[in-house]
């Protein structure tokens, strides 16, 4: 173990070296996401030590070096940045007062890796300095490691065993989702949101290429729509088209838009009509049958009504972060109408919302309902601020269709304890908020030239 460490030590110092010297903060943020997603736990660990902790450590340290030296670009603080902390604080408050050392400590080991690293995250990318170049490198990483996923997963559809790379993906020893697009995730929403993104990113290029350019966007984003499709899952998908169809709804002219939303709803009102029950029962796992898959729809009421009955019994705190299959059991030998709450006994909540809300309460609820719309809010801002650069502008549209996508997923699972999901969110959303001067120099611009004739209409009218 000690050489092993020692090797992964240097390794780190060579890379911040790297990065210090050639690289910037956002070329550190996205190795870490990279690392993270393609050679994650399942790749490589020591108890809980990983190579994208490592590595974001050394970011951790190589972002310190460059606020000392000058390098980084501060901001002040904002709203949207103290509803971060409020919810990390109530977080940690909730996991602290309970039992955090359940299950060899998990509930710590959640907060630690799947909260407090993406606030690290968070608050790198929203120090960095961000310049179009950067925001462009950005979406064209996301693009790339979406056709990298979108590959895989058609591979693992195929069962393509031989191209499907880390070779983990491919073994039995992760059974859960064998079959699907679950990717280097071993998940299929965690993937399919990356893809997402991905999908997101790629389209940003639309507006700065010529014709063969809009060529390469549109089989880049085939190949991602693909790896979508191969995920199997339902909220992957609408996911997806909603956010996809946000950038679009966004982009065109405002004549356009209603238009476009009543065919979008008619169309998908006909395929949902149409298709009803193959979307409710195809095989998806290698291993679960097409009876099991149609009977997981059936499950979300249970676990919503499971959740929501805990938070009627605890609903300023919550039950404790982390506790939720501690508490649940309560709860399970109880019929309500129709539903025998004992078939969610070996499922945890699938539905993000309804996780939050049982384990933290109103209060940790709250906190993260009003840092969601803090940051929706700052993007929505941002993307309307007409005289703000193009750049900035196109990664607010970025945010608001991940969050879309995200929220959707939300509503079905638990995605804020799906690996690398919470980093990716809150790095782009970071990102976003380190571009919020633009949308003040925007409101000045603006307000220098429309002051004068403000000023000239004003007059008239008291003249008048």
């Amino acid at each position: 173990m000690t050489p092993t460490i020692a090797i992964a030590g240097i390794a780190g110092l060579v890379w911040a070296i790297v990065l210090f010297r050639y690289g910037d903060l956002i070329a550190g943020c996205l190795a870490v996401l990279l690392v993270g997603s393609v050679f994650g736990h399942a790749f490589f660990h020591l108890s809980v030590i990983t190579a994208d902790r490592l590595l974001i450590v050394g970011l951790i340290g190589a972002y310190i070096v460059y606020r000392r030296l000058g390098l980084a670009d501060p901001k002040p603080i904002a709203k949207g940045d103290v509803a971060v902390f409020l919810f990390i604080a109530v977080l940690a408050g909730s996991t602290i007062t309970s039992n955090w050392q359940l299950d060899d400590a998990q509930p710590l080991a959640t907060l630690l890796f799947f909260f407090c690293l993406p606030v690290a995250m968070y608050w790198i990318g929203r120090q960095a300095k961000l310049t179009e170049q950067s925001l462009l490198t950005i979406f064209g990483f996301l693009a790339v490691l979406a056709v990298y996923l979108g590959l895989t997963a058609f591979a693992e559809t195929r069962q393509m065993w031989s191209v499907v790379l880390p070779k983990y993906i491919a073994s039995t020893a992760y059974a859960e989702f064998l079959g699907r697009g679950r990717g280097p995730f071993l998940n299929p929403i965690g993937c399919g949101l990356y893809m997402s993104a991905g999908l997101f990113g790629a389209v940003q290029w639309w507006p700065r290429v010529r014709l063969a350019g809009r060529g390469v966007v549109m089989l880049t984003a085939c190949v991602i729509l693909l790896g979508i499709h191969c995920t199997l899952t339902r909220s992957v998908w609408i996911g997806a088209g909603i956010g996809l169809l946000m950038i679009a709804g966004l982009s065109i002219q405002k004549s356009w838009r209603v238009p476009m939303l009543v065919a979008v709803i008619i169309a998908g009102t006909a395929v949902a009509v149409t298709k009803r029950d193959k979307l409710n029962k195809f095989k998806r796992d290698k291993n679960v049958s097409v009876k099991d898959m149609s009977e997981s729809a059936s499950l979300r009421p249970i676990l919503a009504t499971v959740a929501w009955k805990m938070f009627l019994d605890h609903p300023l705190f919550g039950c404790g972060f982390g506790q939720y299959k501690e508490h649940d059991i309560e709860y399970l030998q109880q019929v309500v109408g129709d539903l025998d709450l004992e078939k969610a006994r070996p499922y945890v909540q699938h539905n993000v919302f309804l996780a939050v809300l049982s384990q933290t309460g109103l209060l940790g609820f709250g906190a993260w309902m009003i840092m969601l719309g803090l940051w929706t809010r700052n993007a929505w801002l941002l993307w309307n601020s007409r005289q703000a650069p193009l750049w900035a502008r196109q990664h607010a549209l970025l945010l608001l269709a991940l969050l879309a996508a995200y929220s959707f997923n939300g509503m079905f699972h638990d995605v804020g304890i799906i690996s690398m999901v919470n980093m990716l969110l809150f790095f782009v959303a970071g990102v976003c908020q380190g571009l919020a001067p633009h949308i003040h120099e925007a409101r000045e611009a603006r307000r220098a030239t429309n002051g004068p004739d403000r000023h000239l209409s004003h007059a008239v009218g008291a003249s008048i």
